[in-house]
């Protein structure tokens, strides 16, 4: 955690130049006063600096969650870093059946009964249907089902087989890899050609490799896909990159790669041959989770360098393949180009069960933890996609990267200020509106008071409420309080509109400039609503015309941006279509087109921005002379909100894991004579 975030997370939260005391003091004249500068929650990592000790610095974060009385729940998780970070901004936290919460928190898939519940100020970590990215033989099926519409444009996966459904198809493969070895005078891959997976397990658990039918067993379902035997090295030693994506909305699609991420590398050196039979886990995989038990591990306990041991930064490691002499900024945008397909893949699975299941918009975001390795020719493969990637924070490189990236990804989910007073006001006549017929385009709510201090608070908000809401009654009739379509679509506009100034070290990569026309034609028709096409009209389109008149008129040369739209002189000889199939090319053909001065000048003044904007990727995340913290702080019990139901749920928790520890620690004592005994007898022998 660093106390001061660098210059561009000092614009999202001034810090005035005073002595501390002066500082807390001024904050409570505005607490008092009751002044705030935005609608939504803004999420600060420098809060955890204080949550510890310091109620007094905390104060300037914590008060207007506690006077709104803001909550949070967490479901199937109990990450320190989540409830850290919302207890430093003042949330209180209740217990998981308390449906009345602001944010709520899931650490496994949610069941859509209960997305059709959320309210319009609720937000939750996840979309529905999003394990079809999530489970392994799911992602793997849905990218090749998109490679057979639209071709080589999806090739960033390894020939792969699930089963036991294709078992068949798997024995014609391994026969097929035998021949193949044989007749080009080598032998099999060494630990298997073919690498092995549980379709929904994590952290590397359950994997292994296989050279033959034989080698695979009868249970399933199991991912068997072809061993990448070519990896890019580093310092001789195999490795691959957790890349953080939020998704704001599928539909239409808003996506963001996080500029920080992690690169994991194998705890002992790259080797295919035989020898390396006893260290075969600690070689060919590059799981934390199970390196950390190697004894060749090296734990980067230091902050001074971002390449120390087995676990980098991404900067890092982009520093070290530039320094190779290779195109680390193309990588990356390869990278955001797989990462985007991954999500159109799904979107259509996951567009039709949103508009079955949420009933307002932007309630919804989610992040994901994409494993990327990379190969010799700088071409990346996508291995999987974590649902709740680790938050974990057992070195000074994940507490200081996890906290920037939390507290960024709170603030792309907007969470809206509003008082209990407004909620309790608004929820009856929501109710009963979302009670209604599903078939039914109307609902006719009891006529109900709301406060004009509510109608007017909730103006400034697109949290998902009809206009007829924002009255001083509501009007009872045929009125729904859920927005239609077109509303929806609206909300979504302005939210997107609001994220460009919250996104921190997020980078958006869809939409943006060009991606219109470079990714149209590998898109399946999701219908008449074309809400992608038009949300890239009214966010990106328009904004370059605004940018192209600012240019006009206080430029002499009446040139626009030749980025901005695609009538530049480099198309006009080519078709749109066309620009896009070379774009798909350049991104697939690693090889062929190695560095941006080797891409048509087609496609470079395309990506060109892009380009310039993965520099983020190669910053350092450390600053010399900055020191931070090596772990999460422990919040004090003041500053630790509960509900009675959720402070009791920990109590009863704390006194089983006593017991626990209790119990293990019984067993191990009355083992010991017998391990004492087993002991002195080896000795004697």
């Amino acid at each position: 955690m660093a106390p001061i975030r660098p210059a561009e997370e000092a614009e999202r939260c001034p810090q005035p130049s005073l002595s501390e005391e002066q500082e807390a003091s001024e904050y409570l004249v505005a607490r008092c006063k009751k002044i705030r500068t935005s609608d939504y929650m803004l999420f600060s990592s420098d809060a955890l600096v204080h949550i510890a000790s310091d109620s007094k610095a905390s104060e300037k974060y914590t008060w207007l969650g506690e006077r709104l009385r803001l909550t949070f729940k967490m479901m199937r998780s109990d990450s320190r870093l989540i409830r850290t970070m919302c207890h430093s901004h003042g949330l209180m936290q209740c217990s998981s059946k308390n449906p009345q919460v602001n944010v709520i928190w899931m650490g496994a898939p949610v069941k859509s009964v209960k997305m059709r519940e959320l309210m319009p100020w609720q937000r939750l970590n996840q979309f529905p249907r999003s394990t079809e990215l999530t489970k392994k033989d799911r992602l793997y099926e849905n990218i090749e089902r998109s490679k057979s519409i639209f071709g080589e444009a999806y090739d960033f996966i390894p020939e792969f087989y699930v089963t036991p459904r294709e078992n068949q198809k798997m024995e014609i493969a391994f026969d097929r890899v035998l021949k193949e070895v044989t007749a080009a005078g080598g032998e099999l891959c060494f630990p298997g050609e073919f690498i092995v997976k549980p379709t929904n397990s994590r952290q590397g658990k359950g994997i292994f490799f296989a050279n033959s039918m034989a080698d695979i067993p009868a249970e399933g379902p199991l991912l068997v896909s072809r061993y990448l035997k070519d990896p890019y090295l580093v310092n001789n030693h195999k490795f691959d990159l957790r890349i953080y994506v939020a998704v704001t909305s599928f539909y239409p699609l808003v996506a963001y790669v996080y500029s920080e991420g992690l690169a994991r590398l194998a705890s002992r050196p790259y080797d295919t041959s035989a020898s390396s039979a006893d260290s075969n886990e600690y070689v060919h995989l590059t799981n934390y989770s199970i390196n950390k038990n190697s004894t060749s591990f090296v734990r980067n306990e230091s902050m001074s360098s971002e390449d120390l041991g087995h676990k980098w930064t991404l900067g890092a490691l982009l520093r070290y393949v530039e320094n190779e002499g290779k195109d680390a900024k193309l990588l990356m945008l390869r990278i955001e180009d797989l990462i985007v397909k991954s999500l159109l893949s799904i979107q259509n699975s996951v567009a039709t069960a949103s508009r079955t299941t949420l009933r307002f918009a932007c309630t919804n975001f989610e992040l994901f933890g994409f494993d990327v390795l990379v190969d010799q020719a700088l071409k990346p493969w996508l291995l999987e996609v974590n649902l709740s990637p680790s938050l974990a924070c057992d070195a000074p490189l994940d507490s200081l990267l996890k906290t920037r990236l939390i507290a960024d990804l709170l603030n792309l989910a907007c969470v809206p200020l509003l008082d209990k007073k407004i909620i309790d006001s608004v929820t009856p006549a929501l109710r009963k509106s979302m009670n209604a017929s599903q078939d039914s385009e109307t609902s006719d709510p009891d006529e109900l008071e709301l406060d004009p201090k509510c109608a007017k608070t909730l103006k400034r908000r697109p949290v998902g409420l009809k206009r007829s809401v924002l009255t001083k009654k509501i009007v009872s009739g045929n009125t729904s309080l859920i927005p239609n379509t077109e509303k929806k679509f609206d909300q979504i506009v302005r939210k997107v509109e609001l994220e460009e100034g919250r996104r921190g070290d997020f980078i958006r990569v869809f939409p943006r400039n060009g991606t219109w026309g470079m990714y149209s034609p590998v898109m399946e028709d999701l219908g008449s609503d074309d809400f992608d096409e038009r949300l890239f009209a009214e966010v990106i389109t328009k904004k370059n015309m605004k940018n192209s008149s600012e240019q006009i008129a206080t430029s002499s040369s009446s040139s626009s941006s030749s980025h901005s739209t695609f009538s530049s002189s480099a198309f006009s000889s080519m078709r749109i279509e066309e620009v896009s199939d070379l774009f798909h090319d350049v991104m697939m053909e690693c090889s062929k087109y190695p560095s941006l001065a080797d891409v048509p000048i087609e496609v470079r003044e395309i990506i060109s921005p892009w380009y310039e904007e993965a520099s983020e990727y190669t910053k350092k995340i450390t600053q010399d002379g900055e020191t931070y913290a090596s772990k999460l702080p422990t919040i004090r019990s003041t500053a630790r909100l509960r509900t009675k139901s959720c402070a009791e749920f920990y109590e009863v928790r704390k006194v089983q894991m006593a017991k626990k520890k209790e119990a293990e620690a019984a067993a191990a004592k009355e083992n010991e004579p017998v391990v004492l005994q087993a002991v002195a007898a080896k000795r004697v022998v």
